[in-house]
């Protein structure tokens, strides 16, 4: 069960007689393309479904702290439904905005986004003031599946498709590149310096045959 900020929660029990107007936010991190020097800066950008820019306090979905973010509006942002399942299975969210507007060129151009992280969250707006009602909880934890492409909508325009994937499914199936031998092993140092030698005799002792009920 998800905390959610009290204001948040109390506008979802009023939306039967006030109704509910749903905003979605979502924020992309990726990194620069390498300088000269071959050096990368990490940089985010944010976006959601209104229509002018604004500033938002949200929670982190990467270090559960408070952010607050720029973010663009007026993209024609849409996040097809969000998955809400209990199973270890990879789940996928699709996310489209305008590919004309300058910020939209700016993240796929700008920034590589390959493996990047995703984070979207459900934000509601007062019915009468349209302000920004509590704190928006994350919905999405998820990383770039391949590169932005372009693509036309059902009208026609050209718009930018991210598919994402859930971060914690993509860490599951990934292949771990590491060997198990005592190599290896000794990459892992402790608090202090000291050198992991859990695999020292990991070469010998595979190869023995102890005959059962023997030490």
């Amino acid at each position: 069960m998800r905390d959610l900020d009290p204001d948040f929660y109390a506008a979802l029990q009023a939306a039967p007689e006030r109704g509910i107007v749903p905003r979605k936010l979502v924020t992309f991190t990726g990194w620069t393309w390498p300088d000269a020097s071959g050096n990368v800066e990490t940089e985010r950008m944010s976006f959601w479904t209104g229509d002018e820019d604004m500033l938002i306090t949200v929670t982190s979905g990467i270090n559960n702290l408070p952010s607050t973010r720029t973010f663009y509006g007026g993209v024609n942002l849409a996040v097809s439904p969000i998955p809400r399942v209990s199973s270890l299975t990879v789940q996928t969210v699709t996310i489209e905005m305008t590919a004309i507007a300058p910020v939209v060129q700016e993240l796929v151009r700008g920034l590589d986004l390959r493996l990047g992280q995703v984070e979207i969250w459900d934000a509601l707006l007062d019915p009468d003031s349209r302000l920004l009602v509590g704190t928006p909880p994350l919905a999405w934890l998820g990383v770039v599946d391949g590169s932005p492409i372009n693509t036309e909508s059902e009208g026609g325009d050209e718009v930018v498709e991210i598919k994402t994937v859930n971060d914690a499914m993509v860490m599951l199936t990934r292949s771990n590149p590491a060997k198990s031998s005592h190599e290896e092993q000794k990459k892992r140092l402790g608090p202090s310096g000291e050198v992991d030698d859990f695999g020292k005799y990991a070469g010998s002792v595979g190869s023995w045959r102890v005959p059962w009920g023997e030490k």
